[in-house]
């Protein structure tokens, strides 16, 4: 958060596939926030997330800052930067503590000695820590409580769930911003931040699962009794799908971008069964028609897929045998007509669609899932202002980078 003009201003930026997305909003004094605009441009170089092209990338963002300068007058100092990728990975683990106070009792200091353990938990080679995520604590590793201090036990015990990554991956995105002279006051996964504008509190209490159908990736995460449980990053999205109609129509890329974006579903209606589309011809690519069938047939193969390889990981985890939440579909390739119908065939539970962000403010953002991140991340923000330190994520990202790229001097 910085000033402009006696304003709290906050500024939260995705570094999609696709596109580049930077949201202002203003940060009131009561806690609410309202949203001043958001700054968009392709992304440019940027493939499943990450940066290949580093100078390419860093236009584009530069683009994006400058396009939410112009639409908000703020000059942006500062931000919230959403972190993905493939290589994103998530883990569950537990750390005990002796209460060795005179009475027994639980003390704020046994809550940060227990953090302090899960932030120092041991990672694979080369991964630095993104999110100490606490579940709840453990008393005598009977009862579970959310807020343990004062109760008497002999031994306190947390499950925290822990989200890394690459921590080289994780330095070029930081470092694609920093050089633009803009701090990156923290950061946050990206899934975790649209959970923060799908969810409603209750919504996370009750059990869900939010997809995030992206250009270069699906990523996802749970929750399980007001907790994430678990989340991943999948190396597929809306540029795969477009990729397979150019191979199974045989097509220029750009036709089949704009097929699927004016054309596309994934579920079938009876009577459409013998249309055909008209493509549009022009200087190489002569007019001709498609069945509208063989499109359908193309993107549900795809879009089945990879809600098909989800539901394999999240069967494969412990929480899902006893799950009966909801699973909601978001971001830019979820709005392909029919992926609810489709999702609810694939999930044994409710689908709905997370496409609706009540937002203060400017309204021409409020039903776009292709922005479900950057809104999230806005939220994400809005609440890590409230209850932590400025420099404390930043920091936790650096001590744990320094481990992995020792010698290598910091941005």
């Amino acid at each position: 958060m910085f000033w402009k003009n006696d304003r709290n201003i906050i500024v939260a930026l995705e570094i999609g596939s696709t596109k580049i997305a930077t949201a202002v909003a203003e940060l009131r004094a009561d806690g609410s926030m309202a949203l001043l605009g958001i700054g968009e441009g392709p992304s440019g170089q940027v493939r499943k997330c990450e940066i290949v092209d580093f100078e390419t990338a860093q236009r584009c963002v530069q683009d994006a800052l400058a396009d939410a300068e112009a639409k908000t007058g703020v000059t942006v100092g500062e931000v919230y930067l959403a972190i993905s990728g493939a290589h994103i990975c998530s883990t569950s683990v537990r750390h005990s503590v002796a209460v060795n106070t005179e009475n027994g009792e639980v003390t704020e200091d046994h809550l940060y000695e227990l953090r302090d353990m899960a932030r120092k938990h041991a990672l694979p080679t080369d991964y630095a820590l993104i999110h100490d995520l606490l579940q709840h604590y453990i008393l005598d590793d009977e009862s579970q409580t959310d807020n343990p201090v004062g109760l008497v036990t002999r031994r306190l015990a947390a499950d925290y769930h822990l989200v890394y990554g690459l921590a080289t991956r994780l330095l070029t995105s930081i470092k694609c911003v920093k050089e633009l002279s803009i701090d990156v006051k923290n950061y946050a996964l990206s899934a975790y931040a649209t959970a923060q504008a799908v969810l409603r509190p209750s919504d996370k209490q009750l059990g869900a699962v939010v997809i995030n159908l992206g250009g270069g990736v699906t990523d996802y995460i749970a929750y399980e009794r007001g907790s994430v449980v678990h989340a991943g990053v999948l190396g597929v999205g809306g540029e795969h799908l477009t990729n397979d109609i150019v191979a199974g129509l045989k097509i220029p890329y750009s036709k089949a971008e704009m097929l699927k974006k004016t054309e596309g579903a994934v579920i079938l209606v009876p009577e459409q069964r013998h249309e055909r589309i008209a493509l549009v011809g022009d200087f190489n690519f002569e007019e001709r028609q498609i069945y509208r069938e063989s499109l359908v047939t193309i993107m549900q193969a795809r879009q089945a897929e990879t809600l098909e390889i989800v539901l394999a990981d999240l069967e494969r985890q412990p929480f899902w045998e006893d799950f009966a939440g909801t699973i909601y579909l978001t971001g830019g390739a979820s709005q392909v007509k029919g992926l609810k119908e489709l999702a609810s065939k694939i999930f044994p539970f409710p689908v709905d669609m997370g496409n609706q962000f009540p937002l203060d403010g400017d309204q021409n953002y409020a039903n776009r899932p292709d922005l479900s991140t950057v809104l999230g991340l806005l939220q994400y923000a809005r609440q890590a202002e409230m209850e932590e330190p400025p420099a404390r994520g930043w920091a936790r990202m650096s001590q744990s980078i320094k481990k992995v790229l020792t010698g290598i001097r910091l941005i």
